[in-house]
């Protein structure tokens, strides 16, 4: 305990002593394993060794628990996996599985039992072997193999297919299941077992990885149990039968040690969780293969268990003494292991921080150190976004006004108009009265061709055609809308690679500190990565609306003569003269539509340059501005390196004397309690 809590100490202050960069990481990720070592619960390894294919721990759970406590390992023996089951004591009366969870092989560790398992079939150099080489090889022994290199191929390919299913579970500590899922999914081992003809090689076909975050169902964990590491099971134990107090105990139970059972995998686990245990009980008894095992780890402090008869299936356990041993020696053992591994771990944070000390004596002192990698990504995304700005200024006048113009169905911004003013103008209410009006081709005007039905003077089509032009702003202003929304989606994907950059790197910056320069450059900088505000860059009201004289001008109607249809001596009452006058007035509508378009394009172009520039001018570029926005106060200088050795040797030295200390008052306590 007084290890850790130096090593928290340390490196709380070791992280204010250094600024940041790989001194500090390295620091940092020493004291990490100082802590994590320290408080790492106390273990013993349960190593049976039976003669048949049954779990022999699997009959030890319900007496060294308690009475009604759950199994804990399946019945039968499997490929080889570690059980882990951590108990804590709670006020209950019996005990009850809290959790269970499944950890995983890495690759490397694969690796591990992959050379483990072609060693074990005598087949040359198989540490050097790849997963290619090592099926080679395998398809190679096969037809000549007899039942007990077959299971080893067996268990070679079952492992490689594994992988293969377990890809994105690889390393990972701690992934929920169910513990009856688990033993459901246990694979018994059978020597032979795969003598029966059938090779095991997988198929060049086989169906990829599961998904990221799927469930371990029975049927998930069949498949990938040859990579299952260790299976922790966490048990609320009653504290009166086991008075642990806040300190967790893991008793570890190993693959079942059998001649015929034993593989290169689960070999290789058994000595991985040796070497970290503290202690080991042996079950049945000390002999043979038990014996040989723990005779290579010489720290471990050896438990006997209960006799092999005492462990067959419906014998009574007598499981007192056992128990007692775990909460003595075997505790008494892990707790001096972990305060050996603890302070080999502090001993290792002394050597770095040692190391730091030189390592920054040897900078130049009027170099400053180097930028921290974050900082430089900052800087190189703000050149990209830059050059990006300058980008979308050099094309918006095409994409907006000039040729490469164009709305999202590929029409032109002109022919959009020009199609919108065609469908307002055939709208006009007008129309529907002089095409009724028409019979066998002809108008047919009212007695005495003085009332307006059908219309009689061009006034009630001049008053129309108004209205119409006083409309036209927000039609040409809906058709530069969506051209600029065409362009910008045109692009935004150059964009989305510096989005999820500012996304992992500035937006955590956040998080490192606060102030409303920080605040402007994220602005600016998420401003600069989407573009949806530049559809309605500068005036929303468009251009303004013809005024009464140029609606009298453009109008192409002589007002003072009556529309062709109401001369009774003129050629007009043919229809064909009602769909000429709509053509004029469609295109002295369309004429005017153009003209604001091109205004507006031009006027929205310069007000979306304008935003742009603005954005550009804007973007972080000093150095005070990027270490900001990285995190580090732009306004202090850094610290030349020898600077920090000295307050890294003054950490050191503040450690020496809180170690002294200790030792001090640790001898005045064994002193008092020795007089």
């Amino acid at each position: 305990m007084r290890t850790r809590e130096r090593a928290e100490r340390l490196l709380a202050a070791v992280t204010a002593a250094l600024p940041g960069g790989p001194h500090a990481d390295a620091a940092r990720a020493a004291s990490e394993r100082v802590v994590r070592v320290a408080q790492a619960p106390v273990s013993v390894a349960l190593l049976a060794e039976g003669d048949d294919d049954h779990v022999v721990s699997h009959h030890l759970w319900p007496p060294l628990l308690g009475g009604g406590a759950p199994a804990l390992t399946p019945r039968r023996s499997t490929l080889g996996y570690v059980t882990a089951v951590r108990l804590r004591a709670v006020a209950r009366e019996r005990a009850a599985v809290r959790a269970v969870s499944v950890s995983f092989l890495d690759r490397a560790g694969i690796a591990r039992c992959r050379s483990r398992l072609l060693d074990r079939l005598g087949d040359g150099p198989a540490s050097a072997a790849d997963w290619p080489q090592a099926l080679a090889q395998a398809r190679r022994l096969w037809p000549a193999a007899d039942a007990r290199c077959r299971a080893g191929l067996t268990e070679l390919v079952a492992l490689h297919r594994a992988e293969v299913f377990a890809e994105h579970l690889l390393g990972v500590e701690g992934v929920p299941a169910r513990l009856d899922a688990v033993h459901q999914a246990t694979m018994p081992f059978h020597v032979g077992g795969a003598a029966g003809g059938v090779a095991p090689f997988p198929d060049a076909t086989a169906p990829g990885p599961y998904e990221p975050g799927t469930e371990l169902t029975e049927s998930v964990l069949h498949r990938v149990f040859p990579v299952v590491r260790r299976v922790t099971v966490e048990v609320d134990v009653p504290h009166d039968r086991w008075p642990l107090a806040d300190e967790p105990l893991d008793l570890i139970d190993l693959p079942v040690l059998a001649p015929h059972l034993r593989t290169g995998r689960a070999d290789l686990l058994i000595e991985d969780e040796l070497g970290a245990a503290s202690a080991a009980v042996l079950l049945p008894g000390a002999r043979g293969d038990a014996e040989r095992a723990v005779r290579g780890y010489p720290q471990l402090t050896v438990l006997t268990g209960p006799g092999s008869a005492a462990l067959r299936a419906g014998a009574p356990v007598p499981a007192d003494d056992l128990r007692a041993a775990l909460l003595g020696a075997g505790r008494d053992a892990g707790r001096a292991a972990r305060a050996t591994r603890a302070h080999a771990a502090h001993l290792d944070l002394r050597r770095v921080l040692r190391a730091t000390v030189a390592a920054l004596d040897e900078e130049p002192p009027a170099a400053p150190p180097p930028p921290p990698a974050a900082q430089e990504r900052l800087r190189d995304l703000v050149g990209r976004i830059g050059t990006e700005l300058t980008a979308l200024i050099d094309d918006v006048g095409r994409g907006v006004a000039g040729p490469e113009a164009r709305l999202d169905g590929g029409m032109t911004p002109r022919d959009a108009v020009t199609q919108r003013v065609v469908a307002r103008v055939h709208a006009w209410p007008q129309w529907s009265v002089l095409f009724a009006a028409v019979a066998e081709q002809h108008v047919q005007p009212g007695d005495g061709f003085d009332r307006e039905d059908p219309p009689a003077r061009p006034d009630v089509f001049e008053a129309t055609f108004r209205a119409t032009l006083r409309e036209l702003p927000s039609v040409v202003g809906e058709v530069v809308d969506a051209t600029v929304a065409a362009w910008r989606q045109r692009r935004s994907p150059r964009l989305g690679p510096l989005k999820a950059v500012l996304l992992d790197d500035v937006e955590p910056a956040r998080e490192r500190g606060d102030g409303d320069g920080r605040d402007a450059a994220l602005t600016t900088l998420r401003r600069a990565v989407q573009l949806d505000w530049l559809t309605h860059a500068g005036p929303a009201d468009g251009a303004p609306p013809a005024d009464a004289d140029a609606a009298r001008q453009a109008f192409p109607l002589a007002p003072d003569r009556p529309l062709p249809w109401h001369d009774p001596h003129g050629p007009g009452w043919h229809q064909a003269t009602v769909m000429r006058v709509r053509r004029e007035l469609v295109e002295a509508v369309r004429r005017l539509a153009v003209e604001g378009l091109a205004v507006e394009q031009a006027r929205r172009v310069d007000a979306i340059r304008h935003a742009l520039r603005e954005l550009r001018a804007a973007l972080p570029r000093t150095d005070a501005e990027i270490r900001a926005l990285a995190g580090v106060d732009p306004g202090v200088e850094p610290d030349p390196p020898q600077v920090l050795a000295r307050r890294v040797e003054a950490l050191l030295e503040e450690d020496d004397l809180s170690s002294r200390a200790e030792e001090d008052n640790r001898m005045s306590r064994t002193a008092e309690e020795g007089r």
